[in-house]
């Protein structure tokens, strides 16, 4: 009798004419199958060590549609948490960080300005 794992490569060498196999789980197997991460913490994992580039793209994102009722505020705090959480990675771009965190200010202040200025004609 062959016993497969998947860290042991599959043998064809076995003189039987047809060799039977037992899989033959890894006991941390169970664990990471009995309980699935939900969606945001895969969501989350994958955005892991690029949160810089995230903040950097929603600023710039938050600037450009600063126009957009409430689109570019929301775009601008989402570039100021991504960047605060990639200035606490020690492996992150910080020049990317800042630079998204900067732009989330700036796109903050100009969408204020321009709700200030337009909500009074509604």
């Amino acid at each position: 009798m062959t016993v497969a794992d998947s860290a042991v490569p599959f043998d064809r060498t076995v003189t039987d004419s047809a060799p039977t196999i037992d899989y033959a789980p890894s006991p941390d197997s169970a664990a990471e199958t009995s309980a699935q991460p939900s969606t945001l913490v895969q969501w989350w994992r994958r955005l892991d060590g690029h949160h810089a580039d995230a903040s950097l793209l929603l600023g710039a994102l938050s600037v450009v549609t600063f126009w957009a009722f409430g689109v570019g505020l929301a775009l601008s705090l989402g570039a100021l948490v991504f960047g605060a959480i990639a200035l606490r990675t020690p492996d992150a771009d910080r020049m990317d960080a800042g630079i998204g965190i900067a732009a989330g200010a700036v796109g903050i202040v100009a969408g204020l300005i321009f709700l200030s200025a337009t909500l009074p004609y509604f």
